[in-house]
This record gives C-alpha cells, sequence and structure tokens, in this order.
C-alpha cells in the first residue's frame, strides 16, 4: 500500500516537472553542423596484424630444426627409408637411403607430436576468440 502512494507522489511529480520544462527545438542547421563534426571525425580502420611475425616463426623454424638434429644423434629409432621407385618406362630410379644415418628418439617423436597438437590446438582457440571478439 506504502508503494502505491509512493508512485502516486512521483508520477504527480513528474507530470509537474514536465509541464514546467520548455520544450526544445533543434536549430535550423542542425544536420549541417552534425554532418561537418562527423566528417571531421576520423575512423581507426582494424588492420589484422600476425600474432607472431615471419621473424618469430623463422626463428621458431630454425629452433624446431636444431632440436631434432640435435637429439637425433641417438640410436634408439631407425625408421625412415626410401623406397625404389619403378616408373612406367622401365626405367628404375633408385634413391639413396638419404634419412639411413638419422635415428629419432621416442622421446623426440612424442615431443614433435605434442607440439603439433598444441599449434593446432591454439590456432583452434584463437580463430574462435577472434571470431566471437570482432
Amino acid at each position: 500500500m506504502g508503494e502505491n502512494k509512493d508512485i502516486e507522489k512521483l508520477d504527480a511529480f513528474t507530470k509537474k516537472y514536465i509541464k514546467e520544462v520548455k520544450e526544445e527545438s533543434p536549430s535550423l542547421d542542425f544536420t549541417a553542423n552534425l554532418m561537418t563534426v562527423l566528417e571531421k571525425e576520423t575512423v581507426n580502420i582494424y588492420k589484422a596484424t600476425p600474432l607472431i611475425s615471419r621473424k618469430g616463426w623463422f626463428f621458431l623454424g630454425v629452433i624446431l630444426v636444431a632440436s631434432i638434429l640435435f637429439v637425433s644423434r641417438g640410436t634408439s629409432l631407425s625408421w625412415m627409408k626410401m623406397p625404389t621407385l619403378q616408373l612406367d618406362f622401365s626405367y628404375h630410379i633408385q634413391m639413396p637411403n638419404l634419412f639411413e644415418g638419422i635415428t629419432i628418439s621416442n622421446i623426440m617423436l612424442f615431443a614433435c607430436f605434442f607440439f603439433t597438437l598444441m599449434i593446432f590446438g591454439q590456432i583452434i582457440m584463437l580463430k574462435n576468440h577472434f571470431t566471437k571478439h570482432l
């Protein structure tokens, strides 16, 4: 009950206040003034920049190759052999075993696999983040 009295008092006050306030109208050149102000404003266009620069990717690639070569000096797994290729015209091309001396440990294999999974996970997460927020 007390709330209705307060609402009625507030309603009466607002009606009285609205009657006392003068009605304002914009000037004749309001639109022209507004357009000049809007023309002066500069819009900053968002330019997408990569999170990791080319130098950064190059540096990461060098580190990855160096770590693979450093760890591959171990002698636990030798699994890369080039097969003999047979072409249609009966000419046999035999590739030398370029990767015969390279051995990769199981730990390095798992580390490369895990690193690849994490990169793909980051790409998916960042794509979703920027899709939602831009």
